[in-house]
């Protein structure tokens, strides 16, 4: 995948990245984890950055990588969105997500951290040390 944030629906992520019985059911408990546990924390669809082996051309992925931006989502509910964090195990274990939150009014740059390459693999690509992946929003 180029390097950038690619934007896309949930429709169009199934239809791009669910195409074997692996990815669904990972599929199917993100669109679970988004309807049960960020709705009643965010109060609304908030925006959502996914990567990991799930976006690339791996067979059988574990699990999503899910960064939850909070700066984005409504000031009265921000910390709620913020509590998810602290639940990351439960996350993981019950929807096979790895959760992490964004944000860059208080510090919390975890957007720049999944963009980042292993410096092992930027030096045996011939990158350049800012060259970041990509990775995919969900709005």
């Amino acid at each position: 995948m180029e390097a950038g944030i690619h934007l896309c629906t949930m429709e169009e992520l199934e239809e791009l990245f669910g195409w074997n019985n692996c990815r669904r059911r990972l599929l199917a408990q993100l669109r679970e984890f988004v309807e049960t546990e960020l709705m009643q924390a965010a109060g609304q669809q908030a925006p959502l950055v996914l990567d990991g082996t799930f976006v690339t051309r791996h067979e059988s992925p574990v699990e999503i990588v899910v960064v939850l931006l909070l700066d984005e989502i409504a000031e009265e509910h921000f910390w709620n969105g913020a509590d998810l964090y602290s639940s990351h195990q439960t996350v993981r274990s019950r929807y096979q997500i790895r959760l992490y939150v964004h944000s860059a009014t208080y510090g919390m740059d975890a957007l720049s951290r999944i963009q980042g390459i292993d410096t092992v693999e930027l030096l045996e690509k011939g990158l350049h040390h800012k060259h970041s992946k990509g990775v995919v929003r969900l709005n």
